[in-house]
């Protein structure tokens, strides 16, 4: 059937006046690559944290493919917004430049432990440990994209990961259940049996990971962008729109972080930053950029950055007043979802596998928390959080850090409940939340230090029961003492 040509003509003056329409304004451009890209950002500023940063005052240096283990549980110098101390981390980052990398763990059977891996989009392609796939010895190979050679016989296909990039995240939890000394060295020997070890190191120590102990620190060697050693830790708070577009720029010329394939929206995005000379094989320079476009970056960038955060507290799904984290997955196109995460608790699950999470910015009058007052949390002991695993609420700053206090306690959590530290009656566990110790030593015993000025919580429910995922959990809100 043939189109009349004026049929055709107007069809193609419509396509192309919508074409048109469609282009979007450098601001908005610049809003939506701040969705797009913060993620990322992050990524990249933790990767140069671990692999590069040696100053002898960071804790969680470590080099490539190796992890950075917490061998005590986490105080305030952890330097991750929104941790938890009712699990010792181990993290690092993988490298599978030169090929792939084996991680094995060691039978665990006493406490919940997982193992997960996170690509640079926050997307967690590898989840494993007790509640997933059991308790035994098992060992994993991830496999970089290109990869032409020989999988090794000894691992069953279930174990082989294909993995998307040529860097990932590995993040190892195990729980802290009473936090005694013979507990804490039972999780240190636990974790000096975790190994992760390229390939050809794998092979020729005999089939076998090689002790963290036995190897020496690998430095990372990826480009460092101006500031960045100052701005990484806090960053989402401290980066200015100059940074952030630049660090963008060198990530989509990074050859370890390559953008999803076939992914329409993506590479729509990456052709309109273009414009700003952002994208592969081109050359960011801020300074060289015309006044408005300048101008654009900052706007788009400030808007960017309110969005994420106004989104944070009003698009969850409400329990009782608590935010559920909507972290459904799809994070290959739901950036505000990625952004969220990214901002609020990055390094946290995109999907409830492993654990939910909830945040709580208000008190139950809807008025931000500040440690000039005093709070109360009321749990009813016939309706606490339904969990297969365990609960715990840790508080923060408002910007997500823990805050020295004179107990050392940053959390509350079900272990405790069980081991009797609290004080109950009638039926209730009531958690007294303020600055200043209680001079009752029942209150003093259920006391959750506050930070002085503003803080918030966010809860953690591993192994959640779907009543924690949809909100339909009776959740108890913080009460203001008045």
């Amino acid at each position: 059937m043939k189109i009349p040509m004026m049929l055709f003509a107007v069809a193609f003056s419509a396509l192309a006046t919508t074409t048109t329409a469609a282009t979007p304004k450098l601001e908005e451009v610049a809003e939506r690559a701040y969705l797009y890209g913060l993620q990322q950002a992050i990524y990249y500023g933790q990767r140069w944290t671990y692999t590069q940063n040696d100053d002898k005052n960071n804790d969680v240096y470590a080099g490539l493919n190796q992890f950075a283990w917490v061998r005590k549980q986490i105080t305030p110098d952890y330097p991750v917004v929104t941790p938890n101390a009712t699990t010792l981390y181990g993290a690092g980052f993988l490298d599978l430049r030169a090929g792939p990398v084996v991680v094995e763990v060691p039978e665990i059977t006493d406490r919940y432990f997982s193992f997960q891996v996170q690509d640079q989009y926050g997307i967690f392609r590898l989840i494993v440990g007790s509640p997933f796939n059991g308790t035994i010895a098992r060992k994993y190979i991830l496999v970089p994209p290109g990869f032409t050679g020989n999988i090794p016989a000894d691992f069953p296909t279930t174990d082989i990961i294909k993995w998307p990039a040529k860097t990932a995240f590995g993040l190892v939890r195990m729980a802290v259940m009473t936090g005694t000394d013979a507990e804490i060295k039972t999780i240190n020997g636990y974790q000096d049996q975790v190994t992760m070890t390229p390939l050809a190191d794998w092979l020729a120590n005999g089939h076998k990971g090689i002790p963290q102990a036995d190897r020496k620190i690998v430095p990372g060697d990826f480009p460092i962008p101006d500031g960045l050693p100052e701005y990484q830790f806090g960053q989402v708070d401290k980066q200015t729109a100059e940074q952030y577009y630049t660090l963008l720029s060198v990530i989509l010329n990074d050859p370890t972080t390559p953008i999803i394939e076939d992914s329409m929206m993506e590479a729509e995005m990456v052709e309109q930053l273009e414009v700003f000379n952002i994208g592969k094989g081109l050359s960011f320079d801020w300074n060289k950029l015309p006044s408005e476009q300048q101008a654009a970056l900052e706007t788009g960038f400030k808007a960017g950055f309110d969005s994420v955060r106004k989104t944070l507290k009003t698009n969850m799904i409400d329990m009782n007043g608590w935010g559920v984290v909507r972290n459904d997955g799809g994070f290959e196109t739901r950036w505000m979802d990625r952004a969220i995460i990214a901002d609020a608790a990055w390094g946290a699950p995109d999907k409830n596998v492993s654990h939910g999470g909830a945040f709580l910015f208000t008190d139950s009058d809807g008025k931000p928390f500040n440690g000039k007052n005093h709070y109360t949390l009321t749990f009813d002991m016939n309706d606490l959080p339904p969990v297969t695993q365990f609960w715990s609420i840790p508080i923060y700053d408002a910007n997500g850090y823990f805050v020295a206090n004179e107990i050392n306690r940053y959390t509350v959590n079900s272990f405790m409940l069980k081991a009797g530290d609290f004080v109950l009656k009638d039926g209730k566990l009531v958690i007294y939340v303020q600055n200043e110790k209680p001079s009752d030593p029942a209150k003093a015993k259920n006391w959750l230090p506050a930070p002085a000025d503003g803080f918030r919580f966010t809860a953690r429910f591993y192994g959640p029961y779907a009543p924690l995922t949809d909100g339909s959990y009776n959740m108890p809100k913080v009460a203001r003492v008045k």
